[in-house]
């Protein structure tokens, strides 16, 4: 069965009902974070690729897997962090220096340690209700995404 995706009129987009208090919100712990904003991160990036066409069988999650990888959000998080204002560069610097599991999947350790900030950085926006910042970064990574598929 074919779905028309210019017909569904849904969005891309979630957010939460209550909003956190930022002050109270950066005081949790990094992987409390991270494991909020990774969930928040991928979700948003499924959400996109569904709405942009890819269904065939396997492209949703091939598709998906460069762009939540550890090189991949580092390189988001390199992006992004200078626009930072600095109350926020500190909080970020803070996540990115948490400490890092002996194992920790593909990529550096400095890669791993960029994107459970990112991550960190993500779930502290959505908590706080930042939707909009959220958007910048998921722009941010399908740009860069598409930049690198260019490239090969």
């Amino acid at each position: 069965m074919d779905v028309n995706k210019t017909k569904l009129n849904g969005s891309n987009v979630f957010s939460i009902n209550q909003v956190w208090n930022e002050k109270e919100a950066a005081k949790l712990p990094a992987r409390t974070l991270a494991y909020i904003g990774d969930a928040v991160y991928e979700l948003n990036l499924r959400l996109n690729q569904v709405a942009s066409g890819i269904d065939e069988t396997g492209r949703l999650h091939d598709s998906l897997v460069k762009i939540v990888s550890s090189p991949s959000q580092a390189k988001v998080y390199e992006a992004i962090f200078p626009e930072l204002p600095e109350e926020e560069m500190k909080m970020v610097k803070c996540w990115r220096n948490a400490k890092i599991p002996i194992r920790y999947g593909s990529g550096t350790r400095g890669e791993y340690a960029r994107a459970t900030a990112l991550e960190a950085w993500c779930g502290y926006l959505f908590i706080t209700g930042q939707t909009e910042r959220i958007n910048k970064i998921i722009e941010t990574a399908l740009e860069l995404s598409s930049n690198n598929d260019d490239a090969e």
